[in-house]
């Protein structure tokens, strides 16, 4: 059987889909195939074709994601990668990842970066688990928080003012943590702030606050409301928090303290909450904070030395770190880093550390260290100090996180 790998333009958009909605059982949907053909982010759709028939497909967003020190690195989000049951175990995944990691090589992203539906999948692939998330759920009369209150002023807003002010919040709370990703406009529009009734789930509709500290926007939270039962006279209401945001601490401590404090409300649930999050912190019951954690982005290099000049790093010094990366094997070698100026360039000299290119992903947005992935084989020092040195370079004041699914 051949298998043709062929590149989409937007216009095929609903038969990119046909794989994705197989998978999960999802019907047709227009207005989803609508909204994905609209996405600028949206720049690669990759088909494979048995004949004239689609049998799988991946996509790839094109982000740019904070890095620890306040930078950012182009990065391929890979999205919506679906074998046809008929067609699995022919090596047509690996056909499509290949062709994803040569687009992004094309296009200048040094990074690829996913979330798995399967995550037994991205490993043989070079992709490294980079970062926990977790969902969150409290019940709100246990949500007091300890220290003194933040004045602050909240306002509903329409989807025209949520457009216009809340963008401007979220890039001044990206620039602080690793693993945040650029949205265009257009993704605000289509994916953050839309109110489809699909997107609903029996819950009402998007409640768009925003938060004032001193006369400036500080923090933001899009949530919705669901009264689950009546039991007798008593409500039983759930708040779903689709996304809360603070540009700075005063301004997330105002956020979830609205939240916890939302009348009627029984219970606040929460998604994609990282591990160090400073909600645990803020309550003075943090084991009323039910968290139920699982992986969230893993991380490929595509382009190492580029990668690498991309972040900052937590001291100065050199290491020399040889990279097995039989997937892109153009990444194969040593690399002296100079973590002072950020410069990685190829070198003949003996390696400190010799690591997989999935071992790599992990530790390269801080959220595992070298000493971690040693213990479990995907890193091996070769001169004595190596790991402690490599950890004091590559450490992050916070754990990365990704608000979002993509």
């Amino acid at each position: 059987m051949s298998i043709e790998i062929r590149l989409l333009g937007p216009e095929h958009a609903d038969e990119f889909a046909h794989p994705i909605r197989t998978a999960f059982g999802l019907p047709p949907s227009p207005e989803r195939v609508e909204r994905s053909r609209k996405l600028t982010e949206l720049v690669t759709r990759i088909g494979a074709y048995d004949g004239s028939t689609i049998v799988g497909s991946a996509g790839a967003f094109a982000f740019d994601f904070t890095t620890p020190g306040g930078g950012t690195v182009p990065t391929s989000g890979l999205t919506m990668v679906a074998v046809m049951p008929t067609h699995r175990r022919q090596g047509i995944l690996r056909k499509l990842i290949e062709r994803q990691f040569a687009d992004a090589r094309e296009r200048g992203q040094p990074l690829a970066a996913l979330w798995a539906t399967e995550a037994s999948i991205y490993g043989r692939f070079g992709y490294g688990l980079a970062a926990f998330a977790g969902d969150v759920s409290i019940e709100r009369d246990r949500s007091a928080f300890v220290g003194s209150p933040v004045p602050f002023e909240a306002r509903f807003v329409t989807e025209a003012e949520a457009l216009e002010r809340i963008p401007p919040i979220y890039e001044r709370a990206r620039r602080a943590a690793p693993c945040m990703p650029s949205r265009s406009p257009m993704w605000w529009s289509t994916r953050r702030l839309l109110d489809a009734e699909s997107m609903r789930a029996g819950s009402g509709p998007l409640q768009r606050v925003v938060f004032q500290i001193d006369g400036r926007d500080e923090g933001y939270a899009l949530y919705r409301v669901r009264l689950e039962n009546m039991e007798p006279q008593i409500p039983i209401t759930i708040v779903t928090v689709q996304e809360a945001m603070g540009a700075t601490p005063a301004g997330t401590r105002a956020v979830w303290r609205y939240l916890c404090d939302i009348d009627l409300a029984t219970r606040i649930n929460a998604t994609c909450l990282p591990p160090d999050h400073p909600l645990f912190l803020l309550l003075a019951e943090p084991r009323r904070l039910h968290y139920r954690t699982y992986d969230s982005v893993w991380v490929r290099l595509v382009d190492v030395p580029a990668a690498l000049a991309a972040r900052r790093y937590g001291a100065e010094g050199t290491i020399v770190i040889e990279v097995d990366d039989p997937v892109c094997p153009w990444n194969t070698g040593r690399y002296r880093l100079d973590a002072g100026t950020s410069h990685a360039t190829r070198t003949e000299e003996p390696c400190d550390l010799r690591v997989s290119a999935a071992a790599l992903g992990s530790a390269y947005l801080g959220g595992f260290s070298f000493s971690r992935l040693a213990e479990v084989g995907g890193v091996e020092a070769r001169t004595e100090g190596a790991l402690e040195r490599a950890d004091r370079m590559f450490v992050a004041p916070r754990h990365p996180y990704c608000p979002e699914i993509f």
